[in-house]
């Protein structure tokens, strides 16, 4: 192998790592919530990282939450489809 090639290898493979971590803070900014999708009504649970201050998804509105833990987010999520306001599953 000459020595271009091994000097592209590692530094692909810093890119690589580089972009496969994740900082230390976004994880510990995690918490847990009900999402609903607006055009079917279906809900789940998911965590999502605070990033500048605010919890952000995609296209889905939040339901519930934030919350510490899973079953809390569940619990939330079981009332919202007792009421009607999620579809059940």
């Amino acid at each position: 192998m000459t020595h271009s090639r091994v000097c592209a290898g590692a530094l692909l493979s810093s890119l690589l790592v580089s972009t496969a971590v994740i900082p230390a803070s976004a994880q510990t900014e995690s918490k847990w919530f009900v999402l609903r999708n607006q055009e079917v009504g279906n809900c789940w649970t998911a965590t999502l990282v605070r990033i500048d201050g605010q919890y952000t998804s995609t296209f889905e509105r939040k339901a519930g939450g934030p919350y510490d833990t899973e079953a809390q987010a569940l619990e939330r999520q079981k009332v919202l489809e007792n009421e009607g306001a999620c579809n059940r599953n």
